[in-house]
């Protein structure tokens, strides 16, 4: 671990509220030179507020920011860039721009700064983001340069991003649950590269809801809950890492043995699928997804698992293979007929798959539904925040109501939002592609409880990338591994370890030595689809 040195931006007693809402209560903390500062907070904790104030994008409503001893204010993102502050935010999207290419968006800041030439040029600009990727080591070949950053995933768009920030060596970067979308292989070169800047004096903000991160990474974890700061805690002296009941209890305000959970033993099968095989050159697999416990596809990005999903509920196809739904023939030929018989899923990107900007929490919910909330050609909108609102207090989804629009909640509340949406119809299969992306701990204790407690009337089937998380929520767990079954076991034989002996690496499609020319066709190769 680094020695403490002199402190690069000193917060204290930031406040912030929204209305009669305290977000932010008397925020305090000091970040050191060359240090790796974790931050942790339970869901609606007033993180996402936190970094929009030390990124300019908030005004704090009290307090003071301190960057070298001296005092700043950050009219607007711009200043803090300029005085030195690199953010890249939870949701990749927010920093790229879809319809420009990938060298355009790697090359932004050059392009609007007014040092380029009046006349474009594709050369010149494909030049200047070759110099931007290389900073993160990204091997990008002209096909990729030239394709829309639309045609990447989600994991592509958190790197381009990534590499602009470091572009311009920030003093202080601050991250965003930035592994949220990576493969294994890209969050191992991520780590990497934040310790390799850190030791040459780059000061960092990680903020992460996984417990390995902050004990691989990190000097110093704050720990943030209901708007304050309820602690901040250094490694233990043996070189065990964190103390982890301790920051769990801070975290959560009760201790992990009062989280824990028991394995549900599962019942009849509900889906069942045959034959199955999702890219034409994998063997056939079959699969039974029961009712009574949790089943989870574990596998990594390109794995497969998304193809499957969307298949399932009629938006996808596969090679081969045949379903059945209650021991009745199951083909969905679009996602009307899933849904009519009950078929729900919770796509991998809310942002592009599930959410509506501007729309209230309610419209977003009843989506599915609206004809049950209609008389004639009229919405009767009474009826539809009336259910809203119960399935909001039933899931536990903080908000100030069922009128306001989902930008205002965390991450983990919008994603409870897009859950509780099929909660109001009748669910026979839920299917979740990475349910937990970008939501912290607490929201994903939250959201696993209610999956679990829907299990006992449907089939639930839960895709995910994260081992942790596979172990937390799953009575069941399949790894899926190109297209294939490499394991099938449940809970009580499951561990770590025989869980990522059964999941390949895959080669990053930006990161990898051997990309180059000629060998990678965007929006193809290793892509979950929709990301």
């Amino acid at each position: 671990m680094r020695q403490e040195s002199s402190p690069v931006l000193d917060v204290r007693g930031i406040e912030k509220s929204y209305g009669p809402n305290r977000v932010l209560r008397g925020v305090s903390f000091t970040l050191e030179k060359g240090s790796i500062y974790g931050l942790m907070g339970a869901n609606g904790a007033g993180k996402s507020t936190l970094i929009k104030v030390l990124s300019g994008a908030e005004a704090p409503d009290g307090g003071s920011i301190l960057r070298d001893g001296e005092t700043v204010v950050f009219p607007d993102p711009l200043a803090a860039q300029r005085s030195g502050i690199g953010t890249v935010h939870q949701n990749p999207n927010d920093g790229v721009i879809l319809d420009m290419t990938v060298a355009e968006n790697l090359a932004l800041d050059r392009l609007s700064d007014g040092s380029s030439p009046v006349l474009f040029s594709r050369r010149r600009t494909e030049a200047q983001a070759v110099e931007v990727a290389a900073t993160l080591g990204m091997h990008l070949d002209k096909a990729t340069l030239r394709a829309p950053v639309r045609e990447l995933g989600v994991s592509e768009r958190q790197l381009l991003v990534l590499a602009r920030q470091l572009s311009r060596r920030p003093r202080l970067l601050i991250l965003d649950e930035p592994t949220s979308a990576l493969s294994s292989e890209e969050s191992a070169r991520l780590f990497d590269l934040v310790r390799a800047l850190a030791a040459d004096g780059m000061t960092v903000l990680f903020v992460t809801h996984k417990l390995a991160e902050i004990d691989q990474l990190c000097d110093r974890v704050g720990v943030l809950r209901d708007g304050a700061m309820q602690g901040e805690f250094d490694p233990q002296p043996d070189g065990t890492g964190f103390s982890w009941p301790t920051v769990l209890t801070a975290l959560f305000d009760r201790t992990p043995a009062q989280m824990a959970r028991d394995a549900l033993p599962g019942g009849e099968p509900v889906l069942s699928l045959k034959g199955v095989r999702v890219f034409p050159d994998t063997p056939a697999f079959g699969l039974d997804v029961r009712q009574g416990h949790v089943t989870v596809l574990l596998g990594l990005l390109g794995s497969g698992k998304t193809e499957l999903l969307e298949w399932v509920f009629g938006a996808g196809r596969a090679a081969s293979g045949r379903g059945t739904l209650d021991g009745k023939p199951y083909a969905p030929g679009h996602p009307h007929d899933a849904i009519r018989q009950g078929v729900y899923l919770v796509p991998e990107s809310r942002h592009e798959q599930a959410i509506i900007p501007g729309w209230s929490l309610a419209s977003q919910m009843t989506l599915p539904f609206t004809a049950d909330f209609t008389a004639g050609t009229l919405m009767r909108t009474g009826a539809e925040r009336r259910a809203a609102a119960a399935k909001m207090r039933e899931i536990g989804v903080v908000a100030s109501g069922p009128n306001a629009p989902i930008e205002t909640l965390s991450g983990g509340n919008q994603q409870k939002v897009v859950i509780g949406r099929w909660l109001l119809g009748k669910p026979r299969v839920l299917l979740l592609d990475e349910p937990f992306r970008g939501v912290d701990i607490n929201a994903r204790h939250d959201i696993g409880a209610i999956v679990r407690e829907l299990a006992s009337s449907a089939a639930v089937l839960v895709a995910t990338s994260d081992v942790d998380e596979a172990l937390e929520v799953g009575d069941r767990i399949v790894v899926f591994n190109s297209g294939q079954v490499t394991a099938d076991m449940p809970l009580a034989e499951a561990s770590r370890e025989r869980l990522i002996d059964a999941m390949s690496i895959r080669a990053s499609q930006f990161l990898g030595p051997e990309a180059g020319p000629g060998q990678r066709t965007p929006g193809t190769a290793g892509k979950e689809r929709g990301a």
